[in-house]
């Protein structure tokens, strides 16, 4: 049966859960290449939480070195082209100083790899991701927009270099199709070992825009989609209802059933944790037809906008042009992928329920 374990702690004694994690799931370690790839949306300082806290990277890398790995190296693809460049996104986040001069720019050498996918015949993934002899992942306990969740699964999303991610949104519309082109990613190189910072998590308009919610835990698994269904029932979520985790499950890369997984630390439902609106399975008629009525699109909140133009940079169908009054989109074009949503570290872009029937009156 696969395994998840959680861990009750803080980001100051942090490291004690890691170890615990690493003696019961991380593979031999001696010799290897480890590649540790964390949560990095964008350059925001730690205090917000949008990333995987300094204090995880930190602990994780000191525990490989203990166990003798050849080589560390700590790394993402950020959301870099809206904030700069990669290792200043980087040392923003916290995540620079904490990799201990283990940093490298995953962007640097990209390779191209052939994928099983309906979107794509190959995709360009970061050199380091396919070569490391071992892949630990770091993601973030967050709800997300597009997605429901932004958890271990998601997290290899930034496997990808470039423009890549821009243009799977681009191809893949809606939340089953990129729930979907998601998980081709996943395929191509799964963690081998999982640590969930979820010491202090995001609910409601995540991954970026959502309110803080302190659970104080880490879970770890040596399965990535077993971890995602554990977060996910943390979150008061039935983990089959999430696209990502029911299409992984359907394709044999892990269990959403918690019946199948074996759970051992403090685990409970964190009562009224909001989650957004969008991207759940359509499991009965009502819900179809509330998911067709109401279309979620973006609006601008003027007040909080600096018109830093990344909302512009991050549309994948160029949706949004910049005036002097701010952000214009155009909700003709606009798919619903909610990267501006994302990329906007001013929380300027919020999320709207729009019905069908007056967008079609409005033309």
């Amino acid at each position: 049966m696969t395994r998840v374990a959680i861990y009750e702690t803080d980001y100051e004694h942090i490291e004690a859960a890691v170890e615990q994690a690493f003696d019961a799931f991380a593979p031999p370690v001696n010799g290897r290449t480890v590649l540790v790839k964390p949560n990095i949306l964008g350059a925001v300082a730690p205090e917000r939480h949008i990333n995987t806290h300094p204090s995880l990277v930190r602990a994780t890398v000191r525990a490989l070195k203990r166990r003798g790995a050849a080589r560390v190296m700590v790394g993402d693809n950020s959301g870099m082209f809206a904030y700069g460049p990669n290792e200043q996104t980087a040392r923003t986040a916290g995540i620079f100083d904490a990799a201990e001069g283990h940093y490298v720019n995953l962007g640097a050498s990209p390779v191209k790899v052939p994928v099983k996918s309906r979107f794509a015949n190959d995709l360009a993934f970061s050199r380091e991701v396919i070569e490391a002899d071992l892949l630990v992942s770091l993601p973030k306990m967050k709800t997300h927009v597009a997605t429901t969740i932004t958890g271990a699964v998601k997290n290899t999303y930034g496997h990808l270099v470039g423009g890549e991610k821009t243009m799977l949104h681009r191809v893949a519309v809606g939340p089953m199709a990129f729930a979907e082109a998601v998980v081709d990613v996943f395929q191509v190189r799964r963690p081998d070992f999982i640590l969930l910072d979820a010491v202090t998590a995001m609910e409601g308009q995540g991954p970026s825009g959502g309110q803080l919610r302190e659970v104080g835990r880490v879970l770890a698994s040596d399965n990535a989609v077993a971890l995602d269904a554990v977060m996910a029932a943390m979150m008061g979520l039935e983990p089959r209802r999430i696209p990502i985790l029911r299409i992984a499950e359907e394709r044999g890369l892990g269990p959403d059933d918690l019946d199948a997984i074996e759970i051992s630390g403090p685990f409970e439902v964190l009562p009224k944790f909001k989650v957004p609106p969008v991207g759940m399975g359509m499991g009965t008629l009502i819900a179809r037809i509330g998911s067709y009525v109401l279309v979620q699109q973006p609006i601008v909140r003027h007040a909080k906008c600096v018109k830093c133009g990344s909302c512009v940079k991050a549309c994948p169908v160029a949706a949004i042009v910049m005036a002097d009054s701010g952000p214009l989109i155009d909700y003709k074009k606009c798919i619903s992928c909610f990267c501006c949503h994302e990329m906007c570290r001013y929380e300027a872009m919020d999320l709207s329920s729009r019905m069908r029937f007056f967008l079609r009156l409005r033309g």
